[in-house]
């Protein structure tokens, strides 16, 4: 599974503006029959920062569906409002390729996630994906509605692995930080003795509050 992540912030005093080009922005993606969806940044950035999503079965689909979105009209009149807006500040873009054993919720998350973001340190990577899997399983059990380990290609973190917690709502995160905070401690506190990666960014993300709503 591939999926796509574009991500922009607002200039201070030009939220409606933003608003109505990230919104315009997510229409002409779903006219197009392009699975998107929108979060914003409630933690981890130095500004507010909105993620334009996107998902794909593989490369391949990602592939055509660009070329295809591309010779649209109507995506070129909203891709050229992104440059012509004073409001829009272009942040980042990437795609990621989803890993074997986390592409089993081939669709967007609904609600909350938490963003984790992984340099392997050199000859660790295969260290470090062991390390996702064995997460996974501890964090699904303690209540994550999904767990999604992909490998990055370009932007600011291009060469990192992520690892997304998801959740329906932030109670549920909440619920599911507080039951396993001390199996969780206990995991890092051994997997610090001998570390294969380095953070890169923890980030949480939520559903906006107007944009695409």
């Amino acid at each position: 599974m591939i999926f796509a992540s574009n991500i922009f912030s607002a200039q201070l005093g030009q939220a409606d503006e933003f608003t109505n080009v990230m919104a315009n922005i997510l229409k002409v993606m779903l006219e197009h029959d392009i699975q998107a969806g929108i979060k914003v940044s409630v933690s981890g950035t130095s500004s507010t920062e909105v993620f334009i999503n996107s998902v794909f079965p593989d490369m391949s689909t990602f592939a055509n569906a660009t070329a295809k979105l591309r010779q649209s009209q109507k995506w070129v009149d909203a891709y050229m409002s992104i440059g012509n807006s004073k409001a829009t500040v272009p942040v980042d873009s990437f795609v990621a390729e989803v890993m074997d054993g986390f592409d089993d919720a081939p669709s967007l998350s609904e609600g909350v996630i938490m963003v984790n973001m992984w340099k392997p340190n050199p000859g660790r990577l295969a260290d470090l994906k062991t390390g996702m899997r064995i997460a996974k399983e501890m964090h699904m059990k303690h209540g994550a509605s999904a767990i999604r380990g992909y490998q990055v290609y370009g932007g600011r973190f291009s060469g990192c692995y992520g690892y997304n917690v998801s959740f329906t709502d932030m109670e549920a995160m909440g619920s599911w930080w507080d039951a396993g905070r001390e199996e969780n401690e206990k995991y890092f506190e051994e997997a610090g003795k001998d570390p294969a990666a380095e953070v890169q960014a923890q980030i949480i993300l939520d559903n906006p509050a107007v944009i695409g709503r």
